[in-house]
């Protein structure tokens, strides 16, 4: 049984968490806000007071933030990671963030002697809780080696890629098709609609069609929901979030004179949402904002 830490405790990382808990493993949880740490004693785990505490008490890391906001904080401020002892420690970077960002945290992490692993996960919440996510690994392959068991826990399949940074690269990759996805929905959505076709009758030919992305039936119920006007719908990942990796995707691709048009254009239906107030809503549901914007009045 492993001794593993979570550096936060947010949607993905709660979820991570159960499953370690679920897998008989010795997990110590550590989150900014504490409260939401400690919604998660009841699953079994320990609650450490502070980054230094969640490092020294155990031997593998996982940190999982949202924006490279939170994730300088984790590893550069005087409470973090930057100022412990990580001799004979690993940790395990599952965020989202750019190649820049992970080769910089990467860097951190060996100089002060520890072992540092890029892990970004693809999948659901609930793929989290059931031990299917996909990982995406970048880093020394012996240490990856050490702890493919441990990532097997969570993952359904870990992909070893090479060096640092081929895991961000290889995420934002795959992210990038989603992201466009909804907004095209919407818009073939409007085509639907403003020929009388009945939105949800549309929306279930799309599902049952070579329209649908793999992961859209998870979304129809609130889909239409959202689209008769519904309120306080579940979102695992939101429009705010969305915008975030695209904007790492746009600037992956300027590194390579690659200005990802479609992206670019998709993008700007994102940041007129959020400025209309779905930052919040999920982005699945960027698919309603667009067909609404485009419904024949």
């Amino acid at each position: 049984m492993a001794k593993i830490g979570i550096c936060g405790t947010g949607k993905m990382g709660s979820e991570i968490a159960k499953r370690l808990i679920d897998c008989k493993q010795e997990v110590t949880v550590w989150n900014r806000t504490k409260s939401k740490a400690e919604l998660l004693i009841s699953d079994g785990v320990n609650i450490a007071v502070n980054i230094p505490e969640l490092v020294k008490n155990n031997d593998i890391i996982f940190n999982i933030m949202g924006d490279d906001l939170a994730l300088d904080y984790i590893y550069n401020s005087k409470e973090g990671i930057n100022n412990c002892d990580l001799s004979n420690k690993i940790i395990i970077e599952l965020s989202t963030t750019s190649v820049n960002k992970i080769k910089s945290i990467s860097k951190i992490i060996t100089d002060l002697d520890g072992s540092f692993i890029e892990c970004p996960v693809g999948g659901s919440t609930k793929r989290a809780r059931d031990g299917n996510l996909f990982g995406l690994v970048g880093g020394d392959k012996k240490t990856f080696d050490k702890i493919e068991h441990i990532l097997k826990l969570i993952c359904r399949r870990c992909e070893y890629l090479g060096e640092i940074g081929k895991g961000a690269s290889m995420k934002l990759a795959i992210n990038l098709p989603l992201m466009v996805y909804w907004q095209a929905l919407g818009e073939a959505m409007s085509i639907a609609t403003n020929s009388g076709i009945k939105f949800d009758q549309a929306l279930d030919i799309m599902i049952d069609s070579s329209g649908a992305a793999k992961v859209a039936h998870l979304k129809v119920k609130t889909i239409i929901q959202a689209m008769n006007n519904e309120t306080n719908l579940s979102s695992t990942f939101n429009a705010s979030s969305s915008l975030k990796d695209m904007t790492l995707m746009l600037e992956e691709g300027k590194k390579f004179g690659n200005e990802l048009n479609v992206l670019n254009s998709a993008k700007s239906y994102v940041e007129e949402a959020i400025n209309d107030g779905w930052s919040e809503h999920d982005a699945s549901l960027l698919s309603v904002y667009v067909n609404k914007k485009h419904l024949r009045q």
